[in-house]
């Protein structure tokens, strides 16, 4: 008489359902309200671009009108057109005035003008700051010390220096959210993260620069010849913007969380997305929401204010929070989908490959 013996088979178990989008909110919450010092690096960063010296580019003043001017020269001279260039002359002088070199140290600045195409532009791969983008003038204590940049080889130096020290600093945050997310993960190292991050904005700043200039110039041309479908191909190209931020929105958690180079945690976030495009959408819309909710409260106080410090506190938080659910939403997604082709791959092979049935 011959027994069989079937022995419980991990892979033929139906894979446990990946956490929605409001659990792992409330998973990333309860990381940061049982660790509270997780808030403490945007904190600390925010504190520092408010109290600290403040590197402006005073040089940049007289650019402004000349470039204006010829502006208006090339598009004639129609009232509309002065009028609303009057108003960029306005808007770019007091972000001059108010800008602060030091704030390339934060990747993800809140509070700017036009919260989604700075969201947009933001590389999710730093350390949040409010500061960086609501670029305050005056302290509660006073003006801060001023540093002035006289010309532009100096603004690149700095501002280069400055954006490699900050996604290092935003490499070893993410991957300390990462182990509170995920304590199971053996997460990459923090040198070789930060490489990975260096190297992930110069494919994404330098390679979606030369695209868009690419976009611009050909629908320049189109529209010269047919303005309606320059203005079509315009909007095309924004579209395609919005949509590859999407799908590559997970880049720098493939990074921290599975030691992926680049160019793989790139095509892996594009796959996890695709197989969960509703829930990523929910998931980034909802970060989204939250963000510009919250903003509304944290720009309340002046830049004089002492309240403004629990802006700097509650946005701190938040940011944690939306953080450390990320990492959680991204690394149980992945799971399931990797549970799904092995139970896939199982059941095209008939169970032969199974380990655990014996005679």
């Amino acid at each position: 008489m011959v027994e069989s013996i079937l022995v419980e088979d991990p892979i033929s178990k139906t894979p446990s359902k990946p956490v929605s989008v409001l659990a792992a909110f409330a998973a990333g919450f309860d990381r940061v309200a049982a660790k509270p010092i997780l808030i403490l690096p945007p904190l600390v960063l925010d504190l520092f671009l408010w109290f600290g010296p403040h590197l402006t580019l005073p040089f940049l003043v007289p650019i402004v009108p000349d470039g204006i001017s010829a502006l208006v020269d090339s598009f004639g001279a129609d009232p509309t057109v002065v009028e609303q260039m009057g108003v960029l002359q306005q808007m770019l002088n007091l972000f001059i005035e108010r800008y602060n070199l030091i704030s390339a140290l934060s990747s993800l600045p809140a509070g700017m003008p036009f919260n989604l195409l700075a969201a947009l532009a933001s590389l999710p791969a730093g350390i949040p700051s409010l500061m960086a983008g609501v670029m305050p003038a005056n302290t509660p204590i006073g003006q801060p010390q001023i540093l002035e940049i006289g010309d532009l080889l100096s603004v690149v130096v700095v501002w280069a220096g400055l954006t490699v020290f900050g996604l290092g600093l935003g490499a070893f945050y993410h991957r300390w959210l990462a182990q509170q997310a995920a304590p199971k993960a053996e997460v990459a190292a923090g040198w070789i993260v930060w490489i990975r991050m260096v190297l992930l904005f110069l494919m994404v700043y330098i390679g979606g620069f030369l695209w868009i200039m690419f976009m611009v110039l050909l629908a320049s041309i189109v529209g010269l010849l047919v303005p309606v479908i320059g203005t079509i191909l315009l909007l095309i190209v924004l579209s395609l913007l919005f949509w590859a931020a999407v799908y590559m929105a997970f880049t720098a958690h493939g990074i921290v969380l599975y030691d992926f180079r680049v160019v793989k945690a790139m095509s892996e976030s594009v796959r996890i997305v695709r197989q969960n495009l509703l829930s990523t959408a929910g998931f980034l819309f909802l970060c989204f929401f939250v963000t510009w909710l919250s903003m509304q409260v944290w720009v309340l106080p002046g830049d004089d204010s002492w309240y403004s410090l629990l802006a700097l506190v509650g946005h701190a938080f938040v940011s944690a929070t939306m953080l450390a659910a990320s990492y959680i939403f991204y690394q149980s997604r992945r799971s399931w989908f990797v549970q799904m082709q092995a139970s896939l791959a199982d059941q095209a092979t008939g169970g032969h490959n199974k380990p655990g049935l014996r005679s």
